[in-house]
């Protein structure tokens, strides 16, 4: 059988999407993310475990985002190491990594 595999990525807007704009703050030390919903904006501040870099810390906010929002979710994001991830990490093997947080957040 051939299988035709849907991609989870969309490098286009989806339409009527919740759009969640994300974010991190070396200084702050927290993650956070922003989005409409019934006409007023939302937030959920998030954080920083011990180990977080600001790089873990923006995925944190992206994958908050995608565990929180069940139906299409547009994200926006300022960081290019979580852009590039997220085109990658859908068809990827991922293994044991000495950064337990990153590992956690990949899976």
């Amino acid at each position: 059988h051939n299988w035709i595999q849907v991609p989870k990525l969309s490098v286009t807007p989806l339409p009527d999407a919740v759009t969640v704009y994300t974010d991190a703050g070396k200084r702050s030390r927290t993650a956070a993310a922003t989005w409409q919903e019934k006409g007023q904006w939302r937030h959920q501040i998030i954080p920083a475990c011990e180990e977080d870099s600001l790089q873990t810390l923006e995925l944190v906010a992206v994958v908050w985002a995608l565990v929180k929002f069940a139906e299409l979710v547009n994200i926006v994001t300022d960081s290019l190491y979580v852009a590039g991830v997220s085109t990658r990490v859908e068809d990827a093997s991922i293994k044991q990594l000495k950064n337990q947080r990153l590992y956690e957040l990949l899976l």
